[in-house]
């Protein structure tokens, strides 16, 4: 007969009881946070645009009327329009559209359509060069309504895909405050509306696609309002570089030369 103290005795001889296994519980992994990839964002943006042209070369072909000449330093200007904002839709100005990405705190990429207006200003007195009406010429002409009315007056609009380089300023990212400085540089085309009047015979008036290429560089500067709602300052120079533009009976070509400046206000998501 085992009494309690010889099952003990037993046990003891033995090592102790036998051992219990303890059930195991996979590992979980955390769930993947805004820590993991400091300065990641993505963001969209609206704002408007003002614009300083230096003057340009303007060419114009139409082979069927014996033309081939050269306007040579043809002064244009922009319409800015915002500043009666309120008299008319949202798009009539000169306006601009940004979508962007940052991939990490310094680096990011932005897409930018840029809706400039481009007008030759009117009785301005230039030199024409080339071939008119199959004779040559080479003077002073004035550019009156009768003579030449040339704008891209519901856009140049240049397109353009940036890479851009973050600094920051004061605050932190992803929060009220966070102020930082911006460069950005790229190219990209452009989908001019042409709009145009060569002695007195207008062309037909549309948009064309990928008649332009175009290069800007840009210093910008944002600040963070109230958590992802931002406003942003940006200089940016343009050089576009137009061909094929419709006329009448032939195509026009010249370049664009500017110093814009924008402001925008957007949203960001972190």
């Amino acid at each position: 007969m085992f009494t309690c103290s010889a099952i003990l005795s037993t046990l003891l001889a033995q090592g102790g009881p036998p051992a219990v296994p303890v059930p195991q519980t996979p590992a979980t992994t955390a769930p993947a946070t805004s820590t993991d990839k400091p300065g990641r964002e993505f963001y969209v943006s609206w704002g408007y645009n003002g614009d300083n042209y230096t003057k340009s070369d303007i060419h114009f072909s139409q082979p069927g009327l014996g033309n081939d000449f050269t306007l040579l330093k043809v002064q244009a200007h922009d319409s800015k329009a915002w500043t009666d904002l309120f008299d008319h839709a949202l798009t009539v100005p000169q306006y601009n559209v940004r979508a962007g990405y940052f991939w990490n705190e310094k680096w990011g990429v932005e897409l930018a359509m840029d809706h400039i207006k481009w007008i030759v200003t009117q009785d301005q007195l230039v030199h024409m060069t080339g071939t008119l009406g199959g004779a040559p010429v080479d003077g002073d002409v004035v550019l009156t309504e009768a003579v030449l009315k040339y704008q891209l007056n519901n856009g140049a609009n240049p397109v353009f895909v940036n890479l851009i380089r973050r600094f920051r300023l004061a605050g932190q990212h992803g929060r009220t405050g966070y102020l930082t400085f911006l460069a950005k540089a790229g190219g990209g085309f452009a989908v001019p509306h042409t709009e145009n009047t060569v002695f007195g015979v207008p062309n037909e008036a549309g948009f064309q696609f990928f008649q332009g290429w175009n290069l800007d560089a840009v210093a910008a500067a944002r600040v963070h309002l109230y958590k992802g709602l931002y406003f942003e300052f940006e200089e940016k120079f343009v050089y576009a570089r137009y061909f094929g533009v419709n006329i009448n009976q032939g195509t026009a070509g010249h370049t664009v030369k500017a110093a814009e400046f924008a402001f925008h206000f957007g949203w960001s998501f972190w």
